[in-house]
C-alpha cells in the first residue's frame, strides 16, 4: 500500500464513523425509477421481503424493492453503502436469511455477478424489542456507466410466504 492509498483508508475510516446517514422506507407507490422515500423526520411505510419455502423467495414481488436508479442519486455522492437495517415486524418464529442485493442490471444479473451479502435475522414475533442491526455490505458506486445501482432485499425462512417488514439506513462517501 502506497502512501496515497494509506490516507485514502484513513479517510475513508474516518468519514465511516463520522457521517450523515439517510433513513428509507417504501416509496407509497413505486415507479421502474423510485422505490424508497428518505424518511426525513416522518415514519411511512416500511418495505416488505416475503420467503420461499426454505428458500430464497421467488414469486414475483417477493423481493423488497429498496432503492432504484433515481433514489441513490438523491445522496449526490460518488460512493454509497446501505449499513443498517431495522426489522419491525416478522411472521414467522424461526431463523431468517436476508439477503442485500446490488447492481445496475436485473436482481438475476446482480446475484449472477455476486454482487450480495447475507445476514441472518430471528427475534420472535411476540418479542417487543427491537435494535437497528449492522448490515455486511461493501461500499458501492452511485454511478456505474451512467447508470445508479439498485438495491433489493430478500429472505428466506423454513416457512412460505413468512414476511418481514424493515427500513433500512444508508451512507455516502464524496471520495
Amino acid at each position: 500500500m502506497n502512501q496515497h492509498d494509506s490516507f485514502k483508508e484513513v479517510e475513508y475510516v474516518e468519514h465511516h464513523m463520522h457521517h450523515k446517514e439517510f433513513w428509507y422506507a417504501k416509496k407509497a407507490v413505486q415507479t421502474a425509477t423510485e422505490w424508497g422515500v428518505v424518511m426525513e423526520g416522518h415514519l411511512a411505510q416500511p418495505y416488505r421481503a416475503i420467503s420461499g419455502n426454505g428458500t430464497w423467495g421467488a414469486d414475483p414481488g417477493d423481493e423488497a424493492l429498496v432503492l432504484g436508479t433515481a433514489d441513490v442519486a438523491a445522496l449526490t455522492l460518488h460512493w454509497g453503502d446501505f449499513n443498517r437495517v431495522l426489522i419491525v415486524a416478522n411472521s414467522s418464529n424461526s431463523v431468517y436469511l436476508c439477503r442485500i442485493v446490488w447492481g445496475t442490471g436485473t436482481m438475476a444479473d446482480a446475484i449472477a455477478a455476486g454482487q450480495y451479502s447475507e445476514f441472518p435475522y430471528f427475534r420472535a414475533p411476540a418479542d417487543n424489542i427491537r435494535k437497528v442491526m449492522e448490515c455486511p455490505m461493501p461500499r458501492v458506486a452511485a454511478t456505474v456507466g451512467g447508470l445508479y445501482n439498485q438495491l433489493w432485499i430478500q429472505c428466506q425462512n423454513a416457512t412460505d410466504n413468512a414476511t418481514i417488514d424493515f427500513f433500512v439506513g444508508m451512507h455516502g462517501y464524496d471520495f
